[in-house]
């Protein structure tokens, strides 16, 4: 997961990459700070679900308190590793990841699932704004 500190995110669908999803035109800006995670759900991850589940959701929040934000932006980016999870079951994980951060007061956004997505991003300065976990 590469988890970045962003002022203002924006996106907007470019073209379906996924066959069971139906074509759409999607745009959005989520602004005034965010946590904008780039989540790369493992094979081994389904192996041991809880634990990948919590461990993301920990460290989002654990950043999110370091920059002082309380909104994160969930997509799905299958190129952090070698090896990728089935799409339904990535998706599965990054849905509950995002159901449990607003159960504790996160506002969360979900990039268009399925699809190849145009962005701009504003992303802060300090280190602490770029930050990698592997689990």
């Amino acid at each position: 997961m590469l988890m970045l500190h962003v002022r203002d995110f924006w996106y907007q669908t470019h073209c379906r990459n996924l066959e069971t999803e139906e074509e759409r035109q999607e745009e959005a800006t989520v602004a005034d700070g965010a946590v904008l995670a780039w989540i790369h759900v493992e094979p081994h991850d389904l192996d041991d679900r809880v634990t990948a589940v919590r461990k993301t959701i920990k460290n989002l929040k654990w950043h999110a308190r370091k920059v002082e934000v309380e909104q994160v932006v969930l997509h799905s980016f299958a190129h952090l590793a070698e090896q990728t999870a089935e799409p339904e079951a990535s998706r599965s994980i990054i849905e509950e990841v995002g159901e449990r951060l607003v159960s504790v007061g996160f506002q969360v956004h979900h990039t268009p699932w399925g699809h190849f997505n145009q962005f701009k991003m504003h992303v802060e300065g300090p280190g602490i704004a770029k930050v990698f976990k592997s689990f």
